[in-house]
């Protein structure tokens, strides 16, 4: 990907992010639990991917993807609005489960070293100790003869 197209790329997911949040008015999409994660635009310039990470249920993230892909034209126009392009790119919006996948890692990731606390903690607890004989003395340990 070269300079260009990066630069392109954030300002095409900043303006997009915008129309979301402030120009677009649909009930099926929810600015406050709706965000643009990424965008790939090819060397053209003549596409642009936006992936979308939306909090809630399956069912929600699916209706606020086919919300935005029906919204599709006016967003795309909106966005020609605020930002000068020799070509305005075609914009289609994808569910983005890379976020997803990572939050689920890091999860595993917490739950091992969970354990791996759990387990060293109960290794350095201390022995139990000895009762005491009949006279007050610590009764003598017995070792395993090998």
């Amino acid at each position: 990907m070269s300079r260009r197209t990066q630069r392109v790329g954030n300002l095409v997911r900043q303006t997009v992010s915008e129309v979301l949040l402030r120009q677009l008015s649909d009930p099926r999409i929810d600015p406050a639990r709706t965000s643009v994660t990424r965008v790939e635009i090819p060397e053209d310039l003549l596409t642009a991917k936006v992936f979308i990470s939306v909090i809630g249920t399956q069912g929600e993230q699916n209706r606020t993807i086919r919300a935005l892909q029906h919204a599709a034209g006016h967003v795309q126009e909106l966005m020609m609005r605020q930002i000068s392009l020799r070509h305005t790119p075609v914009l289609s919006f994808e569910l983005d489960t890379r976020f997803k996948k990572t939050l689920q890692t890091l999860e595993l990731i917490d739950r091992a070293m969970e354990e791996i606390h759990e387990k060293e903690a109960a290794r350095q607890e201390p022995d139990p100790p000895t009762a005491p004989d009949a006279q007050g003395e610590a009764a003598p340990q017995h070792r395993p003869v090998s």
